[in-house]
């Protein structure tokens, strides 16, 4: 194998049953063995992936958090956006958007990101794809929270993941998390006086009865 296609899989730290070398002669990223290593993040060469097994028809179905939308928040408002078959989403950098009943913030992210979602054949899970180049030096991410009855911003947490790496992302979003839900004032709209439901992380397996409650209606 060149040295140069060697190079582009340096960083790449993978669990699986097979050799790793006999994996990195041709990386088939839909293998099942695989995506259990990508099923969070892993950065591969230039870039950052998630790859993810979804039922995927005219909506995309996650199999624990059900059926979520995609919303972008732009210059005019709140844009919604559907998971389906072969859509492809670009959400570019700076712009908020949040995925219903996924992850309870507004991702704001430096890095441009690609949503691709295809089926499986025969009637089997299909797969959900998110893309983005790895961020640099102070290049980073933001979790923030905006009213949801007049898009007032809440609260807001960045991190430097560039400079950080991308174990910095979990922790940061955890972090940001309790910070949001752990003082009411986060929550409640200086502008309208409304009070905001709790934020909640991408993985639900550490939802506290408040961040469950909160994934069921954002």
């Amino acid at each position: 194998m060149p040295k140069t296609h060697a190079a582009m899989y340096a960083d790449l730290e993978i669990q699986t049953e097979i050799p790793v070398a006999d994996l990195l002669a041709d990386v088939d990223l839909l293998d099942d063995r695989v995506i259990k290593s990508f099923s969070t993040f892993r950065e591969l060469g230039q870039n950052i992936y998630g790859i993810r097994r979804r039922e995927v028809g005219t909506v995309v179905i996650d199999p624990k958090k059900g059926k979520s939308r995609i919303i972008d928040l732009g210059p005019g408002g709140l844009v919604h956006r559907e998971h389906t078959a072969y859509n492809v989403h670009v959400i570019l950098g700076g712009v908020p958007h949040h995925s219903e009943h996924s992850f309870g913030y507004w991702h704001i992210n430096d890095m441009d990101e690609l949503n691709l979602k295809f089926p499986g054949k025969g009637g089997a899970e299909g797969y959900s794809f998110i893309i983005m180049q790895k961020p640099q030096g102070k290049q980073g991410e933001s979790f923030a929270w905006y009213c949801e009855r007049c898009l007032t911003m809440l609260h807001e947490m960045r991190i430097e993941t560039g400079r950080d790496g991308l174990a910095a992302f979990w922790k940061g979003e955890a972090a940001a998390v309790r910070s949001y839900n752990a003082d009411e004032k986060h929550r409640r709209c200086p502008e309208c006086g409304f009070l905001n439901p709790h934020g909640y992380c991408w993985n639900p397996s550490k939802d506290t009865p408040e961040e469950a409650a909160a994934r069921l209606l954002w």
